[in-house]
């Protein structure tokens, strides 16, 4: 029988006399009476759902995996690449693929210096066509570039920015493409600069910001961004 919470009197069942006017000022007297009632100072989940753990709120749809977490961050990491990639300017007449190639495995070759080990390399598929390529730069060879001057620019205060900053501008001919090819190898003769690509990181600021990856190193999302090129 049901009970009145704050009287203790007995309420009436259904088809009793003031049964609707009781279930509607003792709706938790009723709900006991049926076996529904959740116990004391809870919330009845959603209908068919689970009462998640004390602190926790249940995530809309369920709580993501992880494959579901890391086709976000590929899926980041794609636009990101898009969107340098579409800062290469158009060339002024199509480039030789030869020309792209050793500027591509130049670079590489940099990079091995700047790790102090051999890393994998950067590839591009266009590559294995020979011949012209009468587009902008593809992103594979760009984005990288664009990368280096970011580190340069954030490298004892832009000093090696001044000396070996590739005018990625300037990337409309075959000339130019070997003008850059030309930087690169500077770069990885420069002992004072491969000695600085290799240091620590540089201790954060006070003030709590984050600071880039140490020179010559990727965060996660750059992690990301080069195994799309690759």
């Amino acid at each position: 029988m049901p009970v009145d919470p704050r009287t203790g009197q007995n309420l009436p069942y259904p088809g009793e006399p003031g049964y609707e006017e009781a279930v509607q000022a003792n709706p938790e007297a009723y709900m006991e009476m049926a076996g529904g009632a959740p116990p004391e100072g809870e919330m009845m989940p959603p209908e068919g759902g689970m009462v998640p753990p004390e602190g926790e709120m249940m995530p809309p749809g369920g709580e993501p995996t992880p494959d579901d977490i890391m086709a976000l961050e590929q899926e980041e990491a794609g636009l990101d690449q898009e969107i340098m990639a579409q800062a290469a300017p158009q060339p002024e007449k199509p480039f030789s693929v030869d020309a792209i190639q050793t500027l591509l495995s130049e670079f590489n070759s940099t990079l091995d210096k700047f790790a102090g080990e051999d890393i994998p390399d950067i590839e591009w598929a266009g590559a294995e066509g020979g011949g012209k390529w009468d587009q902008p730069l593809p992103p594979e060879v760009f984005t990288p570039l664009v990368a280096l001057n970011d580190t340069l620019s954030i490298l004892e205060d832009g000093k090696y920015l001044d000396k070996y900053a590739i005018e990625l501008d300037a990337l409309t001919s075959d000339p130019e493409l070997r003008k850059a090819t030309a930087s690169l190898k500077k770069m990885a003769k420069d002992k004072k600069l491969v000695e600085a690509m290799q240091s620590p990181a540089v201790a954060p600021e006070p003030g709590g910001g984050e600071m880039p990856p140490p020179p010559g190193g990727f965060d996660e999302e750059e992690q990301m961004l080069a195994s799309n090129m690759g």
